[in-house]
């Protein structure tokens, strides 16, 4: 085995007398799809530990990626394969990162509070601030740059990475790029806003002696501009400061962002988690956890009082390191991201060696030892909590593929040391979710090249469904950039099955519902054919390492077949079989809320409208739909069949009526006022008035409420929310009108400048002062000077004349229209 090669894995024998799927998972152990055997003995209970977030910001759409997706295979495995699946999460609440956002954050807040108000010295120590920030982060530019300088100073120096090339000629730009962009956009934004407020306060007095206004710039603008630069000038100045056992100051911040981030993935849909651990609840564990590997001889004490994994003695033992990424092995780069931000210079036997324990610098949070002052090394805290909740061998472990190495193959190899006597593999089956990338840059929150999962809902750009299903087309395992064109086919997957439930529950609302009571066993047609060939189709996809885009485009085929066959020929007990399917599936991918695979409920939430507005939309949509047929039925109406139909429909508008449901309720007596002041006897076309009535209604009045009538031929309109699909064409036609209108005026604009030239007179046109003597047409015979005009020139004014003469006549034929 060469060191780029994985080493061998025990595929789990599967015990004699159980049943199990024929589910193969990719599994990163050995690269490939390996057959799924729980360690349990009965083949059912899956023990499943899961990397959760490291709680110090907000999370992303790249977290949504992971933990979505995460979501999905344990609810594939729990609900259509039946496992019982037990799933452990752990919340990070000791790292580096956590450590220096904290301190930031907590100093950044002591220096607010002295200073409220910028003052010059405030200004001179954000100008120490910009220079520290570009000296730290932006090497290619002097520090000394003036502020006003800097914009240019980035070109210079960064030009290429700016207009969106790599740093190193011939390379691909990536997260390097990315980060000097980043840092790039703050400093451009704190010099701008130092300048500014340093004039400011250089105006203060001309502006009292003159009364002028200047530019508002509060001090909040100030603070909130400079923040990001202050903030690790003041940790570089005070972080040493705070006392190793003042935890507040880190479980302020980490308690915050764990609540949110909970918050987050209930809004997602997410399932929590069977058991969540945190590293600051486990202290006992991980003290045990590297006391034992030291007496394994698998670690060792350094003079500081750290503790170190030793890999060279791991590997004499007969142990694998690296057993995921062998390759990555010796990749400074990610070992020293694995070390974290804060490590210094340490005594370690091998650059391959990494922390168990770390002796607990200055500003750092700190616990008692056996090896003195310290906190956990990062990777020992997932081996620690997982063996404590789950036992010596897990059946899954899973996170973002980022993490792969090094810190999984470094839980790999301290859980093998500390369960060495076992000889047992600790992990059968790792699962890495892919990467998320938006026009090709991965997300990540130190890139701050992100948006908040909470903004992107709020703002409405995804739903918790819409999301979902975006992953679910992408597969769990691969990394997925966001595209126009994945969007639109999410949309319209989305779009295709509403449409699709929709029409179900039109076909099954007067079906007898004692036929709900009889099991349907065997199926003779067109339906109940395709249904038994989707159901097999899924099954395979699922059972080939959870393919959910393979399963996604046979549900998708499925209802294609269903929207093609002829209605007459439907079996609406196949038809109600067909769409219980499709409800289990999509309720077991997560996308109906929290509703149970087995919901007696066909279809998904969002394709009802407001139980609220029932009361009212119902009774207009059918009052709406008389009308119509009454428009259409050339037959001559009355004013007494418009009372008739009103009044059929119309509810005491003077009833108990909420805020909530008076929209509603104002669109349906709107609706009525409007029908009752037609005058049938004094129109021309009153089938065309009543029409645009209901048109509007429709197009305005519903659907500015969210509600859209879809009218049908010889059927009562389809009332259903207005969806995104729905919104989007309308702005298009909006848009398209919009264009049309304006190209309209552009050429009535410019056919009246064409008329308002013809508006002189051809026959006055050329007495001027160029000219001096003119025949009875007007045309000129003399210049100024008293020259006789050549021929050449008076066949060009002759010309120009009769041009003038047909304008001339245009305008005078406009003024008598």
């Amino acid at each position: 085995m060469t060191i780029s090669q994985q080493p061998p894995w025990a595929q789990p024998a599967q015990k004699p007398g159980t049943t199990l799927p024929p589910l193969k998972v990719y599994n990163s152990l050995t690269r490939s799809k390996t057959p799924f055997v729980p360690l349990d003995p009965q083949g059912r209970k899956v023990k499943w530990y899961a990397c959760g977030p490291t709680v110090y910001d907000d999370a992303h759409l790249g977290h949504a990626r992971n933990y979505v997706s995460t979501d999905i295979l344990r609810r594939i495995l729990k609900d259509y394969f039946k496992f019982d699946v037990k799933f452990v999460m752990n919340i990070t609440d000791i790292d580096d990162k956590i450590i220096l956002r904290a301190r930031q954050r907590h100093l950044f807040a002591l220096y607010l509070q002295e200073n409220q108000t910028v003052t010059p010295k405030v200004l001179s120590t954000a100008q120490l601030a910009y220079r520290s920030y570009i000296k730290s982060n932006l090497p290619l530019i002097d520090p000394n740059t003036p502020l006003e300088d800097f914009v240019s100073a980035a070109e210079e120096a960064y030009g290429v990475v700016i207009q969106g090339g790599a740093l190193d000629p011939g390379k691909t730009p990536g997260d390097e790029e990315v980060k000097i962009k980043m840092h790039i956009r703050t400093v451009t934004a704190s010099a701008a806003m130092i300048s500014r407020m340093a004039k400011k306060k250089d105006a203060d007095l001309a502006k009292r002696e003159s009364n002028s206004d200047n530019e508002e710039i509060t001090n909040e603008m100030f603070y909130s501009a400079t923040e990001d630069i202050f903030l690790p000038y003041l940790d570089e100045l005070n972080g040493a400061s705070i006392p190793g056992d003042a935890h507040s100051i880190f479980t302020k911040l980490t308690k915050k962002y764990e609540a949110r981030f909970m918050q987050d993935m209930r809004d997602l849909n997410v399932l929590d988690p069977d058991e969540i651990t945190r590293v600051s609840e486990y202290g006992r564990e991980i003290l045990n956890f590297v006391d034992r590997i030291v007496k394994n001889n698998m670690g060792y004490v350094t003079s500081d009082g750290s503790v170190y994994f030793d890999i060279n003695s791991f590997e004499a033992k007969g142990h694998h390191y690296a057993k995921l990424e062998p390759w990555s092995r010796g990749n400074q780069r990610l070992q020293t991201s694995g070390d974290g931000s804060l490590s210094k210079a340490v005594e370690k036997r091998s650059p391959d060696d990494f922390a168990l324990w770390k002796a607990s610098q200055p500003g750092e949070p700190s616990w008692v030892s056996p090896w003195g002052e310290g906190r956990p090394g990062w990777h020992i805290e997932c081996s620690a909590m997982a063996s404590s909740r789950l036992g010596d061998q897990l059946d899954i472990h899973s996170g973002g593929i980022d993490l792969a190495f090094p810190h999984h193959d470094n839980e790999l190899a301290q859980s093998e040391a500390y369960w060495t006597d076992h000889h047992k593999q600790w992990v059968n089956y790792f699962l890495h979710m892919g990467h998320l990338s938006i026009q090709g840059a991965k997300m990540s929150k130190s890139l701050k090249n992100f948006t908040t999962i909470r903004e992107a809902l709020r703002r409405g750009d995804w739903t918790a469904r819409s999301l979902r299903i975006l992953f679910l087309l992408g597969g769990w395992k691969s990394g997925i950039e966001i595209t126009e064109g994945l969007i639109r086919t999410a949309l319209a997957w989305e779009e295709k099955l509403s449409n699709f439930f929709l029409k179900v529950k039109d076909l099954l609302a007067g079906w007898d519902k004692s036929a709900l009571q009889q099991t349907i066993s065997t199926g003779t047609g067109l339906i109940s054919e395709l249904l038994k060939t989707a159901q097999q189709k899924v099954n395979d996809h699922l059972c080939d390492s959870f393919d959910t885009p393979g399963a996604m485009g046979v549900i998708s085929e499925l209802v294609s077949s269903f929207n093609t066959a002829e209605e007459s020929s439907l079996v609406l007990e196949e038809v109600h079989e067909l769409a219980r399917w499709i409800t289990s599936i999509v309720n077991i991918f997560g996308l109906n809320g929290t509703a149970p695979p087995d919901s007696p409920e066909i279809g998904w939430e969002g394709i009802d409208i407001p139980e609220i507005s029932k009361r009212f939309i119902y009774p207009l949509s059918a009052t709406r739909d008389r009308l119509r047929g009454l428009a259409k039925s050339g037959i001559q109406i009355k004013s007494d069949e418009l009372k008739s139909v009103i009044n059929a429909t119309t509810r005491d508008m003077d009833e108990d009526i909420s805020e909530t449901a008076r929209p509603y309720a104002r669109a349906l007596s709107d609706f009525h006022r409007k029908v009752l002041s037609l005058k049938p006897e004094e129109s021309s076309n009153i089938s065309k008035e009543i029409l645009d009535i209901c048109d509007y209604v429709r197009d305005v009045d519903l659907f500015n409420l969210g509600i859209y009538l879809e009218d049908r031929d010889d059927k009562p309109a389809l009332i259903r929310p207005v969806t995104k699909e729905l919104l989007s064409e309308r702005q298009e036609q909006e848009q398209k009108a919009l264009q049309k209108q304006i190209e309209k005026e552009k050429r009535e604009k410019l056919a009246q400048e064409k008329l308002e030239k013809g508006k002189l007179s051809h026959l006055e046109m050329f007495r001027t002062e160029e000219f001096s003597a003119w025949d009875e047409d007007g045309l000129p015979t003399r210049d100024s000077a008293g020259e006789p005009i050549n021929k050449s020139k008076s066949k060009k004014l002759r010309k120009d004349w009769e041009r003038q003469k047909k304008a001339h006549e245009t305008w005078l034929a406009s003024q008598n229209r």
